[in-house]
């Protein structure tokens, strides 16, 4: 299904070039950082529940993902731009999120896990650090290691079409919509173009 939708296999590729330049044996290596969790307060690490409607996210991706979101939507700044609560960011991302095929849902899980517990040093995980905390730390991430900011860009690019994909943000924006859907275009999903003919060429 994913291949049907263009931002989804954009981000299926960008994870896929990751993996080639050795993501999972760096990402595994980063991850044991969370041995370290051994030696932190057991309290500290206890999760909520998730909310209700999320059904692909473990808990701890949707800690991180709604860190990030807090982080790279600052939609507070600006008068016209619906919240990233108005606008179901979360639950839009689920969906797309249980769309993906099974490398990339593991290769994000995977980095998820990394991001979250990379900050353990400080006694804090990723989701608990507060908005200048979080965005230094992910700034870092996305100058850092080729998968850390692969990982980064990769995260970014889904919050920004759960946000954007959605039909509430268009007012802004003074955009109504797709032509496809107005002018009723079919879908021709991932079909090549028409090869010109020399006939064509030529009228």
């Amino acid at each position: 299904m994913s291949q049907q939708d263009p931002a989804l296999a954009q981000l299926e590729n960008q994870l896929a070039a990751l993996s080639r330049r050795r993501f999972l044996r760096t990402g595994l290596v980063l991850g044991t950082t969370a041995a370290t969790a051994m030696t932190f307060p057991v309290r500290a690490l206890a999760d909520d529940a998730l909310p209700i409607g999320i059904r692909h996210l473990s808990l701890l991706e949707f800690k991180v993902f709604d860190r990030m979101r807090t982080i790279f939507l600052p939609t507070q700044r600006f008068e016209k731009l619906p919240s990233t609560t108005t606008v179901p960011v979360m639950e839009n991302l689920d969906r797309m999120v249980g769309r993906l095929n099974a490398d990339t849902r593991f290769l994000l899980s995977l980095g998820s896990r990394t991001l979250e517990y990379t900050t353990l040093y400080k006694l804090r995980r990723f989701s608990s650090l507060n908005d200048e905390q979080a965005l230094k730390q992910a700034r870092a991430w996305q100058s850092g290691l080729s998968f850390q900011g692969g990982l980064v860009v990769s995260m970014k690019t889904l919050l920004g079409v759960a946000y954007w994909r959605d039909p509430r943000t268009w007012e802004a924006l003074d955009y109504d919509g797709p032509v496809s859907a107005k002018w009723g275009i079919r879908r021709l999903g991932n079909l090549p173009l028409p090869i010109d003919t020399e006939l064509d060429l030529n009228v």
